[in-house]
């Protein structure tokens, strides 16, 4: 069978495209923090009933970017440590390097270099939150996880026509004309705020015009130029002083000023 644009776009309107579900460790970690009266042990419960989450968040609570002067040894010093906010946008993040695998080598392929750039592009917006903006650097980085996220449900039907699938060129036309509407629409079964609904669903316009302070996507369209600078993908020739989100975020003639070992480094170190 042929896979088009048009046959998966027909897929996604009729609810037949498989999209990825948020494990549910990471749906009750987010909706308990949301919740009233939540409590540090509560949600120290919810994340020890997943092994591999419970490392992680020990794990990254004594990374560089958080560890302080005595170990956190158990999740509840962790999450303590990081403080609920925090844990919740972890808890997501820690849970998303699972989408980004699969099985046949190509889509293992395009989905790891995927997961590759996503890292560095979360990293650095978190940073630039924090530097240029009141916007959440833990809703930054997440932002920037998944701002790709609509690739993997294409690659994976791109499975069934073998043709599509070693064609390179055609591939990247179609994943590039179609993830960011797939990556929306997945975001919204999620129930991500609109805000980061709006991330993959727009980072790729250039041309994006809004009113109002810098928002998630505009730091996400930033940090990717700056990330795929050079190559092929569809921003990788785009000059950044050419961008209005670049100027919204009121930076300089380019990224000079910003520090990319220290702050960069230690947060891709906590979420890869």
């Amino acid at each position: 069978m042929s896979i088009t644009a048009e046959s998966i776009l027909d897929d996604l309107e009729n609810d037949r495209l498989p999209l990825p579900t948020l494990p549910e460790v990471a749906i009750k970690v987010r909706d308990t923090v949301d919740s009233d009266d939540v409590s540090i042990r509560d949600i120290a419960d919810i994340i020890m009933t997943d092994a591999a989450l419970s490392a992680r968040i020990i794990q990254v609570a004594n990374s560089a970017l958080y560890r302080g002067l005595s170990s956190a040894d158990n999740v509840q010093a962790a999450v303590t440590r990081m403080g609920l906010n925090t844990v919740r946008t972890l808890a997501t993040s820690l849970v998303m390097k699972q989408l980004f695998q699969a099985t046949h080598p190509v889509v293992d392929k395009y989905l790891r270099q995927a997961w590759k750039v996503s890292t560095d592009v979360a990293a650095l917006s978190a940073v630039l939150a924090k530097s240029y903006t009141k916007l959440e650097s833990d809703s930054a980085l997440l932002a920037g996880l998944t701002h790709s996220i609509g690739l993997s449900p294409i690659l994976v039907k791109a499975e069934s026509d073998p043709v599509l699938l070693n064609n390179t060129a055609e591939l990247d036309k179609l994943i590039y004309e179609l993830y960011p509407r797939v990556g929306a629409a997945i975001l919204k079964n999620w129930d991500f705020p609109e805000a980061m609904v709006k991330v993959p669903e727009q980072h790729l316009d250039i041309n994006r015009v809004h009113s109002g302070d810098v928002d998630l996507t505009d730091l996400v369209q930033v940090a990717l130029v700056k990330t795929v600078a050079g190559s092929d993908h569809p921003l990788g020739h785009v000059k950044s002083t050419e961008l209005a989100s670049f100027h919204r975020l009121g930076m300089a003639d380019d990224y000079e000023e910003i520090d990319m070992s220290g702050g960069v480094e230690e947060i891709k170190e906590a979420i890869v």
